[in-house]
């Protein structure tokens, strides 16, 4: 294939991707530091403008063909598209935040070169894997974005905790390539090209179908962060500056999603257990995701965790799009897909939000533990009402934009059901009373959050807190986003239906989701909303007639309140996390007093991750113990190393020689 297809719209995006890395070239061109940063995220925010529009432009007047060949390695089809979307619309209020970020840091005189350059480096090699056609350029592409987020998230390097956390990520993220080498070369082997416009092989006619699949599912699931594949992903993003890390979550882990559809698009249609696989594994993730997130008290930990039960609840759609391509059912794959399909969307915006809404808090009381905040909404009532947002949409709650993917979702096992008969109804009934026990869990776990770090008191003192115009930008961006999705979805479940269509569902064109008589939810929604408003009017008028009275709250008979007497994260969500303490690994420590004269009493509680804790830790230990007994292992000689090298050499070879 040798076509080449330069419409203005793919023209505007090579700009666009030029002029961001221009970027790079002003803040070492530039010598003084604030100067550098502000013309460098300047012209970084124009490019990534510039890229969004073109995506757009592209997906509103695609090409005769439905794709956009460049020189055989960028190809624009709708699924690349849709994702570089989410990518370009999500990066643009993390730069905008990116103004108030990284000054706080070159006013503590930290330098931000090295950081703008790999945070620049992330976003450009992101939008070219998800546009690359290319299996070599896409692995190319994967190795730049996984060392450029390595080593933006080293920014702070000096803390142990960074250290670790990187630690953990640079060693998944080889392991995980490893796997992509694998499952790319036997595709090379299968097709005899690298184009993934060329790679099509039935999974029912293709003995290694199963294997590819597998291989998809690890790999694409260790960066996804499904469980039992998601231990990196809790250490990792906190440790990470804040720009960074709601980039990793709202986007990154997105490919690992991206990359289970181009799957699915290489082997269609799949047999029916690869649904149930996916399934299952999607319904324990986001589960146990939301478990552990409640049961955490660093803030950024807790939405980590979140990420694991959201990309769960993705899965779950993917699942069931899995299940009707095994009965060529196209209703069930347009409902399933669809609502994956969104809830990354919804899910980059309101993370991302949340994640930008943490790292005002850590920046401005220098600490990510909820148990020592509080009261945070009488110094910033913006944060705390555009936090809320992101909590409501997370949490699935209607009116908000998380609520919309959620139903798609609720709706596809119902017609899954309908369709299918037999046993159908009853699992797909467990799957949903599992589907609404993750949202119940979310609520809980984000009233806890809302609850302890921005009403009552501050449980300790507040010197300063500070907030800006760009945090006032981008987190309005992110939850005008989630509002804007929730009240009005037609056009966006619109442009999904058609990404579905033209990519994942073969010669089969269907409304199916765009006839889910959105306007329907629309007016509801907005009915209620004006009635919640007028309400709201009213009240203040009726307070400025009659006026009204203040009194203290009421505290059990003191007559001295203190910030010590106010619910903690841990005492809110204690019966909740003991129910499975076992599998949380969730320790609590009472003090109380035994004796007639009454000591402090304190309550703590915390949780490890399982994985992390009782799989990979001892079997490092059992690794370290077995290279200790190989002695030579540890000689510092340089032909040692020389002749490790060689033999590696000679072992690759010999590999290489006997599979062509």
């Amino acid at each position: 294939m040798n076509s080449i297809f330069l419409s203005g719209s793919s023209l505007l995006l090579l700009i666009s991707l030029a002029v961001q890395l221009l970027s790079v070239a002003v803040i070492w061109l530039i010598k003084n530091e604030r100067k550098a940063f502000l013309a460098a995220n300047t012209v970084l925010l124009g490019g990534m403008i510039t890229g969004l529009a073109s995506a757009l432009l592209t997906a509103l007047y695609p090409a005769p063909s439905g794709n956009i060949i460049l020189y055989e390695w960028l190809r624009l089809d709708p699924l690349g598209l849709y994702f570089l979307s989410i990518i370009q619309l999500v990066a643009i209020p993390t730069i905008i935040y990116n103004y108030s970020y990284l000054r706080h840091h070159i006013d503590k005189k930290k330098s931000v070169k090295s950081f703008v350059t790999f945070f620049t480096t992330l976003l450009v090699s992101t939008q070219l894997l998800v546009t690359a056609n290319h299996a070599i350029f896409f692995l190319v592409c994967w190795e730049i974005m996984s060392m450029a987020a390595y080593l933006g998230m080293i920014f702070e390097k000096e803390k142990k905790e960074v250290q670790q956390g990187s630690f953990y990520y640079v060693t998944v993220a080889h392991a995980l390539i490893f796997i992509l080498y694998i499952f790319f070369f036997i595709l090379h082997e299968q097709t005899g090209s690298w184009l993934f416009s060329s790679y099509h092989l039935p999974f029912a006619t293709e003995t290694m179908g199963p294997v590819l699949f597998i291989l998809a599912l690890i790999a694409f699931g260790i960066k996804a962060g499904f469980m039992p594949f998601h231990f990196w992903l809790p250490r990792a993003h906190p440790i990470a500056p804040t720009p960074l890390s709601a980039f990793l979550s709202g986007v990154i882990l997105k490919t690992g999603i991206y990359g289970l559809f181009r799957t699915f698009q290489f082997l269609c249609p799949v047999p029916e257990w690869c649904g149930w696989v996916v399934l299952a594994v999607s319904l324990f993730s986001a589960i146990f995701g939301v478990w552990y997130a409640l049961a955490q008290h660093d803030i950024k930990r807790l939405l980590a965790y979140h990420s694991v039960e959201n990309i769960g609840i993705i899965g779950i759609g993917i699942g069931l799009g899995f299940i009707g391509s095994a009965n060529n059912l196209p209703v069930i794959m347009y409902i399933g897909f669809g609502g994956a399909l969104l809830h990354t969307l919804n899910h980059a915006i309101f993370k991302t939000l949340l994640f930008i809404g943490s790292g005002i808090v850590y920046q401005n009381l220098g600490t990510r533990n909820i148990e020592l905040m509080g009261g945070i909404v009488h110094r910033s009532r913006y944060l705390a009402i555009a936090f809320l947002i992101g909590s409501v949409a997370i949490s699935g709650v209607p009116p908000l934009n998380g609520f919309i993917s959620e139903f798609i979702i609720f709706t596809g096992f119902f017609a899954t059901a309908n369709e299918l008969k037999n046993f159908y109804p009853i699992v797909m009934l467990m799957l949903v009373v599992g589907l609404a026990f993750v949202g119940g869990l979310a609520a809980a776990c984000f009233t806890k959050v809302n609850a302890v770090m921005f009403l009552g008191s501050p449980r300790r003192e507040i010197q300063k807190f500070n907030t800006n115009v760009f945090d006032y930008i981008s987190l309005g961006i992110l939850a005008l986003l989630c509002i804007v999705i929730g009240f009005y979805p037609a056009p966006f479940v619109g442009m999904v239906n058609s990404v579905i269509g033209s990519s994942l569902v073969n010669g089969t064109a269907s409304a199916i989701l765009v006839d889910m008589n959105w306007m329907y939810i629309s007016a509801i929604f907005t009915t209620i909303a004006l009635a919640v408003f007028a309400l709201y009017v009213l009240k203040i008028r009726h307070e400025k007639k009659y006026g009204k009275r203040v009194s203290d709250a009421w505290g059990c008979g003191y007559e001295h309140i203190t910030p010590r007497m106010q619910y903690t994260a841990s005492s809110f969500a204690d019966e909740l996390n003991t129910i499975p303490q076992s599998v949380l690994v969730y320790h609590k420590k009472v003090t109380v007093s035994d004796t007639a004269y009454p000591v402090e009493s304190k309550f703590e509680s915390h949780s490890d991750d399982f994985v992390d804790t009782k799989v990979l830790l001892p079997l490092f230990g059992l690794l370290k113990w077995l290279i200790a007994k190989f002695e030579f292992l540890g000689q510092t000689d340089i032909r040692y190393s020389v002749a490790f090298i060689l033999i590696t050499i000679i072992v690759y070879s010999l590999i290489a020689f006997l599979w062509v």
